[in-house]
């Protein structure tokens, strides 16, 4: 069914609260200054093929439409900011939100942004269902041509993230059928060419957020990490490592020796975990699940795969305060290999025949470990925590499945130990990661706990932000209490341009586009 959109013709007296902060990131303006330096920016993406349509689900589209599209809000690590949306209201209840929105902005094409195109653009995101994760909009309504209403079925604690991560799209981007056609969004720069090898986007001179210094960036679909290196070293490229996938971390040490090159570095909230089938002979018992997390050294492994850009893990969210959400009462697991031995004693394991694997009732304690190479250093990482293990006495055998097999895999648990990917992991509010991984009503669950669960969806029905925080300390305790993973390591985001690029800053997942918008070019 689709959303109902009702225009309003009487004015509604405004009886909310809970306004969001003014201070929208998108609003900066480039300061002023002159350079002689060409204002273009070459940068690649590790994908084979690029596509447009910012509401596509796949990656591919994703680097892009920051820079093409915007948003009525803006969510980062600091919280929610306005966009296209000068300012929101809610109800107590937290059932009404009114969204007033930017005067004066147009699309690409002409068209005037307004509260009907927002509407519009709303309907596309949340799709034909009305409901997500349990959101359920009841109506989307039109007040006036600037003032926009969305009612929901009930309170729906991450609303405003949801809003943060719907485009707004211009109703001639589709044509009659609803296939998508052409990338006309309001954004800082503008569709200049296109192909699924490379996309050229010009500055947009009247952008509502101040026109960009840099008037031409140039997207090239280069799949291979050494090949970007390679077109990079050359001056075909002006930036590497600005796309999810980063660079690869072989190649920095080297490239940030070289002076025409400026290093950048963002700690970032990814998370990289080994997830437990509780369910295996092996892993039923807790005290197994704990003895592997003892004896996973989790500053070795970022030494040696990471080049030491990470920090270690410590609980299902983050490390520390700097990543929303981050329970900081837990402690995480220290690297104790006397530990882990005696917790495997204890379980009945213990290496009776001197064969360095540790045994009970004539069982051998080997173990299948799963992995689709989701990142490109996963085959290393599982590589050492397979000579770690071995360590403790405990045989892991690595099975690399293609992407499709190890999701059936996932499913289905026919594994022992699996590598779990950063599906639904937020820099913001991780509520879609929480519900995949550890709701046991989620796509790839590893946990089964009802008072996770009640937790889980309580949260989402509370508005209340400290109640939320409350909720979410929780249930990242009964995570650790249930010791359904090893939480490993944080990696760090590195990248490197070239000096003369200045005002640029690394960011989260695919927003690593974003800082082209205040960037530019000098040799000051």
């Amino acid at each position: 069914m689709k959303l109902k959109i009702i225009t309003v013709l009487l004015a509604i007296s405004i009886i909310f609260s809970g306004c969001v902060s003014q201070s929208a990131e998108n609003t900066d303006v480039v300061g002023e200054g002159t350079t002689d330096l060409r204002q273009e920016v070459t940068v690649p993406v590790g994908d084979r093929e690029l596509f447009l349509d910012p509401l596509l689900g796949t990656s591919t589209s994703w680097h892009t439409r920051p820079l093409i599209f915007d948003t009525l809000l803006v969510s980062d690590r600091e919280g929610i900011h306005p966009a296209l949306a000068s300012s929101v209201e809610k109800t107590e209840d937290g059932k009404t939100w009114m969204f007033h929105l930017l005067e004066g902005v147009k699309f690409h094409d002409g068209t005037p942004f307004d509260a009907y195109t927002a509407s519009y653009s709303l309907n596309k995101s949340f799709g034909e269902s009305t409901s997500r994760y349990g959101l359920t909009v009841e109506s989307i309504e039109v007040v006036d041509d600037y003032t926009l209403n969305v009612t929901l079925g009930k309170p729906f604690g991450p609303f405003l993230d949801e809003v943060a991560a719907a485009w707004v799209v211009c109703p001639n981007c589709y044509d009659s059928k609803g296939e998508f056609k052409e990338a006309i969004g309001t954004g800082a720069y503008i569709l200049e060419e296109y192909s699924k090898e490379e996309i050229t986007l010009r500055a947009n001179p009247d952008y509502w957020g101040g026109a960009p210094k840099i008037q031409e960036v140039i997207v090239k679909a280069i799949p291979d990490a050494s090949t970007q290196v390679i077109a990079f070293e050359a001056g075909e490229l002006d930036v590497i490592g600005a796309d999810i996938s980063g660079i690869g971390l072989s190649d920095v040490k080297r490239l940030g020796e070289d002076p025409r090159y400026e290093i950048y570095t963002r700690p970032d909230a990814q998370i990289d975990i080994i997830g437990f089938n509780v369910e295996s002979e092996f892993f039923n018992d807790m005290r197994i699940r704990e003895a592997v997390n003892y004896g996973i050294d989790r500053q070795e492994l970022i030494d040696s795969v990471l080049e030491g850009y990470g920090v270690p893990a410590v609980g299902p969210i983050g490390y520390d305060d700097s990543i929303p959400w981050t329970n900081t009462e837990i402690e995480g697991y220290a690297y104790d290999p006397e530990t882990a031995a005696e917790l495997l004693k204890e379980a009945g394991w213990e290496d009776k025949d001197g064969d360095g694997i540790v045994e009970k009732d004539g069982k051998t304690f080997e173990i299948n470990l799963i992995d689709a190479n989701t990142r490109p250093y996963y085959r290393a990482m599982t590589e050492v925590i397979q000579a770690q293990l071995s360590k403790i006495g405990i045989k892991v055998n690595i099975r690399v499945l293609e992407r499709g097999a190890y999701q059936t895999a996932l499913k289905e648990k026919d594994f022992d130990m699996a590598t779990i990917p950063n599906y639904g992991k937020r820099e913001t509010d991780p509520y879609p990661y929480l519900f995949m991984f550890f709701c046991s009503k989620g796509t790839y669950p590893i946990m089964n706990n009802e008072t996770f669960d009640g937790l889980y969806f309580r949260s989402l029905s509370t508005v209340d932000p400290e109640q939320r925080e409350a909720l979410y300390d929780q249930m990242q305790e009964l995570i650790m209490d249930e010791c359904v993973c090893a939480f490993l390591m944080h990696p760090v985001k590195v990248g490197i341009a070239k000096k003369e690029l200045k005002n640029f800053e690394l960011r989260h997942g695919f927003d690593g586009f974003i800082p082209f918008k205040k960037a530019y070019f000098s040799e000051e």
